[in-house]
């Protein structure tokens, strides 16, 4: 078990049926390397912070980033915070505050990774842990000047960076966080692969490039596999992310299909919506009415933008 699973274990721990899902939605940071091991290095030249230390390096010709803890100035949050700092060339190009971590232990790292062709140096790769989420931040080369670009926070513990369609690119490859709790509890819901990446200076979606549709592929082999095949139609958090993930593949209407003829519509008593599939209490009671799950589910992906 890598260290980024024990962490989603500490902080999900549940049944054997409730492992499977964590399995599946934390192998999206795993699945490039089946054999890693807690001692095997990143493909990525990357720091992070060794016991006791409240500094790490890591460096690539005359790029160099720096991850240290400062003061947190917000009286509510954490007594530091990790800060990255980046070097070129013997001096300061850009710096950036991740987020606190919930734990006494600093939980941040930084890589070097190439993933904005078009500039002249690598990109710096920056995650902090909060002790829940991930803070993802990106420092590249803009023009005569550095920037640093907020991604965004993501479940997990990190793990993100990896060349998915093997271009010597590195993408950014995560879940669809929407999914997380829409139908079922966090530990019992499934997701589809989401895939950024950052492009002069901003966060580019790459989800729905054709290149990237073995990745998906695999994803979607990493969700079944998490699950017996007679559970599956039982579970309305799994069957979300499944049918999500099967529509990134052109496959959403005979999913969509399966899911209609093995769903128990007799004992689905419905739950309470608006309209647009939001929670009864965002509109008037007189708006709302009840649907089966598998109505339910269809107005949300369609809010979501996953359309078959």
């Amino acid at each position: 078990m890598s260290v980024g699973q024990s962490r989603w274990f500490r902080a999900l721990a549940g049944s054997a049926a409730t492992v499977l899902f964590m399995l599946a939605t934390v192998a999206v940071a795993q699945e490039a390397d089946d054999n890693a091991t807690d001692d095997t290095p990143s493909r990525y030249p990357t720091t992070e912070f060794a016991d006791g230390a409240d500094s790490a390096s890591v460096s690539v010709g005359d790029l160099a980033a720096t991850v240290t803890m400062a003061p947190n100035p917000d009286p509510n949050g954490g007594s530091q915070l990790p800060t990255l700092s980046v070097v070129l060339a013997g001096k300061t190009v850009v710096q950036s505050t991740g987020t606190d971590s919930a734990t006494d232990e600093p939980d941040a790292e930084a890589s070097i990774a190439e993933m904005d062709p078009g500039n002249h140096h690598p990109e710096v790769y920056f995650s902090s842990y909060s002790g829940c989420c991930t803070t993802v931040i990106v420092a590249e080369e803009l023009g005569d000047h550095w920037v640093a670009v907020p991604v965004g926070d993501f479940n997990g513990d990190g793990g993100y960076l990896d060349d998915l369609d093997g271009d010597g690119l590195a993408e950014i490859a995560t879940i669809d966080v929407n999914f997380i709790n829409r139908f079922d509890c966090t530990a019992c819901s499934a997701a589809p692969r989401v895939i950024y990446t950052v492009r002069d200076g901003k966060v580019v979606d790459l989800t729905t490039e054709p290149k990237f549709l073995p990745a998906h592929r695999a994803w979607l082999k990493e969700l079944e596999d998490s699950t017996e095949p007679v559970e599956r139609w039982k579970s309305p958090g799994f069957l979300a992310g499944w049918l999500g993930e099967k529509i990134r593949l052109g496959e959403g209407a005979a999913a969509w299909s399966e899911i209609n003829a093995h769903w128990d519509f007799a004992n689905d008593p419905g739950d309470e919506v608006c309209p647009n599939g939001d929670d009864p209490d965002t509109c008037a009671k007189a708006d709302r009415k009840t649907l089966k799950f598998p109505e339910r589910l269809r107005l949300f992906l369609t809010a979501q933008g996953y359309k078959f």
